[in-house]
């Protein structure tokens, strides 16, 4: 019947501008079979696939290539040095066991810069204790501390404001210090499951055990104390070993990752090796005056003093070492000191 589609074509200068507008929003992750669609139902432009895939190939090439070797665009963490951003956490796997981990992770090199185990990890004065003696030990200031939003970090924000606020940089002041999630605060996150590999599983295996034999009643605030009075010394032990082979291990090249490969104390302390150099900034005043006044260290065997006073006439009187050397000796002095506390 001599019927032809009709040559309703549209301007290459109208599908061109229609392709930019959808790639500067959600579009620029989609291939030209749904940029086609986008155009014909959001635009009003028929226009054929061909058109639509070669337009692509010019204005969006990358993400053409990225479509075609099926990766997705990840996004980059950007760390410019040691100390420049340093991300803490508290590990809570042990706490039903009364027993709290927190630590403290150099974002660049990785390197851990505090692992304490003690009686809690949401006390503020405890966490800015740890916090400046690492300032101390450094002496200078992270650019930047990343920590969620627990209130055991509320004293460390401020601290971190208050030595920060005086100096020249983009950074200073309250911009000084990050919240977000946990899931956010990668590199901490991702170094608790390799704590929970090195030494945390087989804790958490092991009071659990005591738990199912009737030894160790996670309910009695009593047995949570005698767990801290007799494993926290074997436990911060086994902590200051994780730090050794940890910090001295070699973290293998990523791909997928624009963080340098290497040894944690060799990126942290020779950050030349890397093309970079120590951001820690200069501690602006004495610090005398704010260890004083907000920081408190832990108690050192994590209990009180009356069970303190409890737990040393008990071990004296069966001839106990303390602190115990090993798993077993600490079991048994558990045990008898809960069986002294049951008979009372």
């Amino acid at each position: 019947m001599n019927l032809t589609r009709r040559n309703n074509q549209p301007r290459l200068e109208d599908i061109v501008t229609a392709i930019l507008h959808e790639l500067s929003g959600s579009g620029g992750d989609i291939g030209y079979r749904g940029m086609r669609r986008r155009l014909l139902v959001d635009h009003d432009l028929n226009v054929s696939c061909e058109l639509v895939r070669l337009a692509l190939t010019v204005l969006d090439a990358e993400g053409v290539i990225r479509r075609r070797q099926r990766r997705l665009q990840r996004r980059r963490y950007i760390n410019e040095g040691p100390n420049f951003c340093v991300h803490l956490d508290g590990w809570d796997k042990l706490k039903p066991f009364g027993i709290s981990i927190h630590g403290c992770v150099d974002g660049f090199s990785r390197r851990i810069l505090w692992l304490r185990a003690c009686n809690s990890n949401k006390n503020p004065e405890y966490i800015s204790r740890f916090y400046i003696d690492y300032i101390k030990e450094i002496n200078g200031v992270p650019v930047v501390v990343y920590a969620d939003r627990g209130t055991e970090n509320c004293i460390v924000r401020d601290l971190q404001y208050a030595l920060r606020w005086n100096h020249q940089d983009p950074l200073q002041g309250l911009s000084s210090f990050r919240y977000g999630s946990s899931y956010r605060n990668t590199s901490i996150e991702r170094f608790w499951r390799c704590l929970r590999e090195m030494c945390g599983n087989f804790w958490i295996n092991y009071f659990k055990d005591m738990d199912n034999l009737g030894v160790f009643d996670t309910s009695n605030v009593v047995h949570l104390e005698c767990a801290r009075y007799c494993f926290l010394p074997i436990i911060n032990r086994e902590l200051y070993r994780v730090i050794q082979h940890w910090n001295e291990h070699t973290i293998r090249r990523n791909r997928n990752a624009d963080c340098p490969s290497g040894k944690p104390d060799v990126m942290y302390f020779q950050p030349e090796i890397y093309q970079t150099r120590d951001y820690k900034m200069p501690i602006p005043g004495n610090l005398n005056g704010i260890e004083q006044e907000y920081c408190a260290y832990p108690p050192a065997n994590g209990v009180s003093m009356e069970f303190e006073v409890i737990g040393t006439q008990i071990r004296i009187e069966n001839g106990l070492n303390y602190p115990p050397n090993t798993v077993e000796e600490a079991t048994e002095l558990f045990i008898r000191i809960t069986n002294y506390v049951d008979r009372l």
